[in-house]
């Protein structure tokens, strides 16, 4: 095949396989369903659980600035801009006719009584009993004791102070200071004995002209009431709200539930609000792992975990940040970073620090300060532990997550006028515990959910190279060759993957275990045959390639018996592709009368589906080759290494991972370089008669 061809292959191969878009609708529908939930309602019952009339256990501090109107201050206003409007009165239609009416009445029966001939106790008696008239038993004597001159002069009298007192505007409240006021308005030329009974007869009549009009009242308060503005509040951060012993108030209770600090119902603007940020921050999510990652994408596995993580942190920060000052610091905003940079990948983690940033920013309901501060300290953690291989790293992400925290505080502080030791000091713990707790959560519930998901963590394949594993040692003890020859394969693996920024760790993994299916028929391949006795010399072509072939379903075997990660058992299925066994295909066709099934002569696959796989099945090819060939010269290994490449290019067996023509070029260097000092030239030494042969090389070689 031409180098053009192999380019145009190799650019066709590039191209990643989607995953089905109904997945990644379905994916972002559950997803941004989840964090909604998350944002928009209440697990736990507020953080303060007052009403109003307890009185405050402790005190309460308000978590960040808010302006909000307050309806109850509002409402007060209102009511006594209402309650300054005085009554709105009008006048009593007929009062001046009904009082004068009952004054001429009385009049009329009273000098009836005087002009009868009873004697005057019994004249008395029948006054005092007159219903609608109270006078006392000085006026009656008084009033019996005038002649008819002078009674006709009071009676005159009676009528016209009743008749200027009663056109005057007398309410209910007021009738008392007008009867007081009677005697004022008698004519000032009458005796004391006829004023006197001018004055008590006029104050039995004064009756109320104004009453209060109901209807124009309301609406004058309605008036005043609706003029007062709403009265808006502010709560500066860290202002108190209560303090411990107050006694609560509707306006305490306002405040508290302002800033969320008391469950509230959702207001449509707000639930408005959170469902536009998740819907714009899913859908990025999911554009990003479609066109990005998808090996996580087309994984139901990882696309759970990675579900699972971000709505658990929202709903963490949902349950503790708000209304805590200083919790926002202390929360590990940097464990989900952390756990998906291991587990799935570190791009990954590190889209997924700016997300929960925002959510977090959204749940706690604060400023820029919390967001900065958990993006900086989530970007941190997840490159701290790219491909972690010692523990050590993550104490290195604890650090890197405390001083980014760190730096962010003091800087925002900076800018707000804040400063001080004592300040930096309890910045500088905060940051410190916040690391610490990233990095202990995140070793507490790696291996977990790695085992959960079936996703091999840097850690389980590190213990998966130390030499007391069980298959392993199975395949250093019970097929010698073998364990060499995976040695030397995962070598050439790990050096071309650190050449192309493949994942090295699995690559050396992959190499140790890629043959382990041989542990069930070691004598049949030739590596493991000391003594020169071959068993396919005993057998017929099918019958060779069969057992040759069953290496690899037998490696899935013990490796599933062993629970070797999912990682490396693709490994091992993938390392040979659908390649054939030529040499027994080749057998099998000399001196057949029928054409030969090629297809029972080869591997089922599938083919490589990652640069890792893709670089096991060219070390594997090479260094199996290089060791059966007697030519060890750097020319000859340096064109074995190229024919090989190119005959898995011409056979489309590394169609289906991601390497480009420059990594075959730079997995062709690696390779070279590894065999040429596995396989470079040494001294031969002379013997001296007698001397015992020398197990061991050149010291210099």
């Amino acid at each position: 095949m031409g180098e053009v061809e192999q380019r145009t292959k190799l650019r066709r191969r590039t191209v990643r396989r989607l995953p089905e878009p109904w997945q990644s609708v379905a994916f972002g529908f559950l997803l941004a369903l989840g964090l909604f939930a998350s944002l928009a309602f209440q697990f736990l019952p507020g953080r303060y659980a007052l009403n109003e009339g307890d009185v405050s256990p402790y005190d309460v501090k308000s978590p960040f600035k808010v302006t909000y109107i307050s309806q109850v201050r509002t409402n007060q206003e209102r009511q006594r801009a209402a309650a300054a409007v005085p009554d709105v009165y009008r006048a009593i239609p007929g009062a001046w006719e009904r009082a004068h009416a009952q004054a001429s009445n009385a009049l009329s029966t009273l000098g009836q009584v005087r002009q009868s001939t009873a004697a005057d106790s019994d004249k008395a008696a029948q006054i005092s009993h007159l219903a609608g008239l109270t006078l006392s038993p000085t006026v009656i004597n008084d009033l019996l004791g005038l002649d008819d001159s002078q009674w006709e002069r009071v009676s005159t009298e009676v009528l016209r102070v009743l008749d200027r007192m009663m056109r005057q505007q007398i309410t209910a409240q007021q009738v008392a200071d007008a009867r007081m006021a009677v005697a004022s308005q008698v004519d000032p030329t009458m005796d004391d004995r006829q004023a006197a009974v001018v004055t008590a007869l006029v104050q039995n009549f004064i009756a109320p002209t104004q009453e209060v009009d109901q209807t124009a009242t309301q609406q004058a308060r309605r008036q005043a009431a609706n003029a007062v503005p709403p009265v808006q509040v502010t709560i500066e951060k860290g202002e108190t709200i209560l303090r411990n012993g107050d006694v609560v108030s509707a306006t305490d209770i306002e405040k508290l539930e302002a800033v969320g600090l008391r469950n509230a119902t959702i207001r449509w603007r707000d639930a408005t609000a959170m469902a536009l940020i998740v819907v714009a921050v899913t859908s990025l999510l999911c554009v990003y792992l479609r066109r990005f990652q998808p090996a996580v994408a087309n994984s139901p596995r990882r696309l759970v975990l990675l579900g699972v993580l971000l709505i658990a942190q929202v709903v963490a920060a949902k349950l503790t940040i708000p209304g805590r000052e200083y919790y926002g610091y202390l929360f590990p905003s940097a464990a989900v970073p952390m756990l998906l940079a291991i587990l799935l990948d570190t791009e990954l983690g590190l889209l997924a620090a700016a997300i929960l940033a925002i959510l977090m920013g959204v749940a706690a309901n604060s400023g820029l300060e919390l967001v900065v501060s958990a993006m900086v300290a989530g970007g941190l953690g997840a490159l701290s532990v790219h491909r972690m291989e010692r523990m050590n790293a993550l104490s290195v992400a604890a650090l890197a997550v405390a001083v980014g925290n760190f730096v962010v505080i003091v800087a925002f502080q900076l800018m707000n006028g804040e400063s001080g030791p004592q300040l930096f000091a309890l910045d500088g713990i905060l940051a410190l515990t916040s690391g610490g707790l990233s990095s202990a959560l995140t070793l507490g519930t790696v291996s977990f959910l790695g085992h959960i998901f079936g996703i091999a963590t840097t850690m389980n394949l590190l213990e998966l190279a130390h030499p007391s594993q069980p298959l392993f040692r199975r395949l250093l003890t019970e097929a010698p060759g073998t364990y060499h020859h995976s040695v030397v394969v995962a070598n050439l693996a790990e050096r071309a993957a650190a050449t192309i920024g493949a994942d090295t760790l699995l690559c050396r993994i992959g190499g140790y275990y890629h043959d382990i299916g041989k542990l069930s028929r070691p004598y049949a391949f030739v590596e493991n045959q000391i003594d020169g006795q071959n068993i396919h010399d005993q057998l017929d072509a099918h019958t060779s390639a069969r057992v040759i072939l069953a290496h690899v379903p037998d490696g899935l075997a013990l490796a599933a018996k062993y629970r070797i990660p999912a990682r490396v058992r693709d490994m091992i299925a993938q390392h040979h592709g659908t390649t054939l066994v030529k040499y027994f295909y080749r057998q099998a066709c000399q001196g057949a009368e029928q054409p030969v099934d090629e297809a029972a002569f080869r591997y089922s696959g599938p083919r490589p589906q990652s640069r890792e796989a893709g670089i096991m099945m060219l070390a594997d090819s090479v260094e199996a080759t290089v060791r059966a060939t007697r030519d060890r010269s750097s020319e000859n290994i340096e064109a074995i290494i190229d024919k090989i490449i190119r005959e898995r290019v011409a056979a489309g067996e590394l169609d289906e991972c991601e390497l480009t023509m420059s990594d075959l070029h730079k997995i062709r260097k690696a390779f070279l370089s590894v065999l040429q000092g596995i396989y470079h030239p040494r001294i031969e030494y002379p013997m001296e008669p007698g001397a015992p042969v020398a197990l061991i090389g050149d010291p210099r070689s």
